[in-house]
């Protein structure tokens, strides 16, 4: 599930060629693009992006389209296809599913049926498994798993409705494209998917990035409900929405779905950090210390200037402040970990350190918070905190 082009021996004003053309597909196509310094981006849907690098005198245009479905598939292969038309030279087509020499969409479709029936397995059969990364291309968290409960990129199902369910009717809950056009189950499955990837409730005004792609969620919706006035859509989060973002409410017409859409966000979740996952709130603020080499998670706001607690993260010790101390401290036992964990009040702050072994790795916790009653919180995120299969 992986389509490649391969444009060779292009000169500089050859490369600055395929780069307009490239702009021009995307402002045709209505899909961004964005110049990330080592390599540009072309983001078609979220699960669903086209890196573009160069290399010497080759620029190679590379898309991994496991997540995203047989539409997005699809879409790269006819995006390549027309580059290959518009600008002279010598290319290499690479399409692993084939669809480049047949462009039978219905047979891409049931690749992709397959490999679904493949995962539904995996995940009935192999409890390790549902612990890792299936749901998203690219993330730096996971939802907790729950018990009898199978986690999709859009929301959470039981395991029998999982097992019952016929795979046509699966395919939107893992796949945000499945079909050629991009129809109103696209912009839904789109929606549905930044919801749950992206959504923070109520801390939707945190910040500028949260406040973008809850923007983008409601513009998504209404080209759903534009393009189908019948389809069901979760009005529920939409109303919540329009209401943060003082929007102007254009699904008055709509129908709803009959559950909440799932925000994984809004609970705690496994913030991934090399291999190490750090329990935390999924809407907190994340940042990197390079000094550190540190994940720093600070609590999330609604009212810019709100600052409860920060979380600081690290494989290495030298975050802890008094080493000694802290291994004096009598060592927990919590799950398959050990746990040592000191507290104390400093400068008017309250300070956690605490050191996780999990056989023969470590994980060190410098923790801040301004009240006291937040203290308790901080170490059960700890103590549930460890690292990845």
């Amino acid at each position: 599930m992986f389509v490649q082009l391969i444009c060779k021996d292009r000169n500089e004003k050859e490369m600055n060629e395929l780069y307009e053309v490239l702009g021009a597909i995307c402002q045709r196509e209505g899909i961004q693009i964005e110049d990330r310094g080592n390599q540009v981006e072309i983001l078609a849907c979220p699960q669903g992006k086209i890196i573009v690098t160069e290399q010497d005198e080759t620029m190679v245009l590379s898309a991994n389209t496991r997540h995203a479905g047989a539409g997005f598939h699809a879409f790269v292969v006819d995006i390549f296809k027309d580059i290959e038309e518009e600008v002279p030279g010598e290319y290499e087509l690479i399409d692993d599913l084939e669809y480049a020499n047949d462009e039978d969409f219905h047979r891409l479709h049931h690749v992709y049926e397959n490999e679904l029936d493949y995962l539904r397995n995996l995940l009935l059969t192999d409890p390790e498994f549902r612990k890792k990364n299936y749901l998203y291309d690219e993330t730096y968290f996971l939802p907790i798993e729950k018990e009898n409960t199978i986690l999709t990129p859009i929301g959470e199902m039981s395991q029998d409705e999982l097992l019952k369910k016929d795979l046509h009717d699966l395919m939107d809950a893992f796949y945000v494209w499945n079909d050629w056009d991009r129809d109103a189950q696209f912009y839904k499955n789109v929606a549905l998917t930044l919801l749950a990837k992206e959504g923070v409730g109520m801390y939707t005004n945190m910040n500028e990035q949260t406040e973008k792609v809850a923007n983008e969620v409601c513009d998504y919706l209404e080209i759903a409900y534009e393009k189908d006035p019948s389809i069901l859509l979760p009005l529920i989060e939409y109303k919540e929405l329009i209401d943060r973002l003082g929007r102007e409410d254009k699904l008055k017409e709509a129908k709803g779905l009959d559950k909440p859409a799932i925000q994984y966000r809004t609970e705690e979740v496994y913030h991934l950090f090399q291999d190490a996952k750090v329990v935390a709130p999924g809407a907190a603020e994340r940042s990197y210390d390079p000094i550190n080499e540190s994940m720093n998670l600070m609590a999330p706001y609604i009212e810019e200037g709100q600052w409860s607690w920060l979380i600081q993260a690290s494989k290495k010790p030298d975050i802890i402040t008094n080493m000694e101390h802290l291994q004096e401290q009598e060592p927990l036992q919590i799950h398959d970990n050990i746990v040592w964990i000191d507290d104390w009040m400093e400068d008017g702050y309250y300070v956690i350190e605490a050191m996780l072994r999990h056989d023969e790795q470590f994980l060190y916790f410098h923790d801040i918070c301004a009240d006291e009653k937040e203290v308790p919180y901080l170490k059960e995120c700890i103590y549930k905190s460890g690292f990845q299969n």
